[in-house]
């Protein structure tokens, strides 16, 4: 059996692939902030294994339970021959200049992209050290994290970080036994509804916005289902974490 967890998973890309883990043979537990029903639905049609919590990963305390909570579920995890974590769920806020940056905001993007991230794969690593089991971390990152985009210091500067974590990762587990395999891999651009937030941008304060107003008027978009079907193979191969950094373009 597969052990799945899986955050942001209430809409777009999360909730993209959420669906197409659903399997009898599959246990998927899903993180949100928000019900996702359909999934819920389909889960009861197929007969799949869901545990889907409710749960805001801006918070840091209600974080730090969720961390330890999933922690004392995977040790009691049974017949597991693979243990997976999809790290998923992201902010694009603040956007806009840096002198604009305000403490509030600024704190949900660091706790979002990359402090929950960073937690909950601490708890995940630790329980399943001794398992025996094949262990998988996937670090949904983004194009963002690898070049600067003015108006998006927050986004880009916590997946940047997210993308250095899973080096650290890799740094760390070198040459121990039962290494997991990890990986940060940027989607592409994706219509969603983080895309919406985007294009409803100011230009003075994201520049660039008329590119992505234009990419959604040409359809040059990526469908959720369609990138959540590629990902989702890319996360099955062999050579899964062969490289650290990746983007799922390039495959």
């Amino acid at each position: 059996m597969e052990f799945v967890i899986l955050t942001g998973a209430s809409r777009g890309l999360g909730a993209a692939m959420a669906e197409r883990l659903l399997s009898p043979s599959r246990q998927l537990v899903c993180i949100a902030r928000s019900p996702n029903e359909s999934l819920a639905v389909h889960a009861r049609a197929s007969g799949a294994r869901l545990d889907y919590r409710l749960h805001d990963l801006s918070d840091a305390s209600v974080t730090a339970q969720l961390a330890h909570a999933l922690g004392e579920t995977l040790r009691a995890a049974a017949g597991v021959s693979r243990f997976v974590l999809i790290n998923n769920a992201g902010v694009i806020e603040p956007i806009g200049r840096v002198e604009s940056l305000a403490a509030a905001p600024l704190a949900v993007a660091l706790q979002v992209n990359l402090a929950a991230a960073m937690l909950l794969t601490s708890a995940f690593l630790a329980a399943t050290e001794s398992s025996g089991a094949e262990r998988r971390v996937l670090n949904v990152s983004s194009g963002a994290a690898r070049y600067p985009v003015a108006g998006w210091s927050a986004y880009c500067s916590t997946k940047a970080a997210l993308d250095m974590f899973t080096r650290c990762i890799v740094a760390e587990h070198a040459g121990r036994p039962n290494a997991p395999r990890v990986c940060s891999l940027a989607p592409g651009v994706i219509d969603t509804e983080m895309q919406v937030t985007i294009r409803a941008a100011d230009q003075a304060d994201f520049p660039p916005v008329e590119r992505f107003r234009k990419l959604k008027a040409d359809g040059a978009l990526g469908s959720p289902a369609q990138v959540a079907e590629r990902i989702l193979a890319y996360l099955d191969r062999d050579d899964f974490g062969e490289r650290e950094i990746d983007d799922i373009r390039e495959h």
